[in-house]
């Protein structure tokens, strides 16, 4: 049963409102950062405070404001924000919107900032639907391989252990090196699976006998399953292990009462050469399902010389 934070998360965001959940709070103060949260009426805005070399401070605010339906306390909780960034020094607010009118009650000096901390697009699936019909509106591939994964025995583990953990980050490090691409450290992944209830965050695994070939990380909440994090084996690869992986996620949230499963990042109108494995994978279990866009961040500018800077130096790197 979800409390009262997480129904109006659920009812007002568009992912169900994890990254701005106590949950998500708790992970960044294991990692060290210093979190705000501005309350106003039944709002609560999650806020990481950012240092950076020469520039000094700002404000990122994980997808998010979620705002209400009431505009008079949506531009009050932006009001509460900006006193507390100037209190507490900070140059800009990166703002992530759930909604493009959302940018509308951002008064001031407003750029789109250069890059986006979330994937700007995803693909969110509707549970709403039997495993059979899931299934159904799948790619024939899609289905194909997971019937294939399940054919050649691979079973599926919900995990927690201080080994099972290593393994995990082994298989990070093989997918990292073989895909070039960057992943986050070990330790970053020791402390989510710490800091966040099994409720919320679970980590499955993919075996063939006694060997891990592959595992994924997903959240729960606000009605949302979601796709964090995944890896996998440069064994075995033939065996289909991360469909099936996506699918026994899909039947978890299922299980557990949830509306909507994201995928969490694709590329159909930006980066789409750089995403496109990734995007063609995750568009086979919903290749009907239109792509949800979020804006991605915008800085609003307290400091302005300060954030010349700051885009001067991101010109340089």
């Amino acid at each position: 049963m979800m409390n009262k934070k997480e129904n109006f998360l659920a009812e007002n965001s568009l992912d169900g409102g994890f990254l701005q959940s106590k949950y998500w709070a708790n992970f960044q103060e294991k990692l060290g950062k210093t979190f705000h949260v501005v309350k106003v009426e039944e709002m609560q805005t999650l806020i990481i405070e950012n240092t950076l070399p020469i520039v000094g401070k700002y404000f990122y605010i994980p997808r998010g404001p979620v705002f209400g339906k009431r505009k008079k306390e949506n531009l009050k909780l932006i009001e509460e924000i900006k006193s507390l960034a100037k209190k507490k020094g900070a140059h800009w607010i990166r703002f992530e919107p759930q909604k493009k009118q959302d940018l509308d009650l951002l008064k001031g000096i407003v750029l789109k900032s250069k890059k986006n901390h979330q994937p700007a697009e995803t693909l969110i699936l509707d549970l709403n639907k039997s495993e059979e019909g899931l299934l159904a509106g799948m790619k024939q591939k899609t289905r194909y391989n997971i019937r294939l994964a399940e054919k050649k025995g691979l079973k599926i583990k919900v995990s927690k252990s201080k080994k099972e953990l290593e393994a995990f980050w082994e298989l990070v490090q093989e997918t990292a090196k073989r895909d070039g691409v960057s992943f986050h450290d070990e330790v970053y992944y020791q402390n989510m699976l710490k800091s966040i209830p099994e409720a919320n965050l679970e980590l499955l695994m993919a075996y063939k006998g006694q060997e891990v070939i592959g595992a994924i990380l997903v959240s729960f909440y606000g009605g949302v399953a979601t796709y964090l994090h995944g890896a996998s084996s440069n064994q075995l690869r033939h065996l289909m292990a991360n469909y099936l992986l996506q699918w026994e996620a899909i039947k978890r949230a299922k299980e557990k009462g949830l509306k909507r499963y994201d995928f969490f990042g694709i590329a159909v109108n930006e980066n789409r050469k750089k995403w496109a494995g990734i995007t063609k994978f995750k568009t086979g279990f919903a290749p009907k399902v239109e792509p949800t866009v979020f804006p991605g961040c915008y800085d609003l500018i307290l400091c302005p010389l300060r954030y010349i800077v700051y885009r001067i130096l991101q010109m340089f790197k």
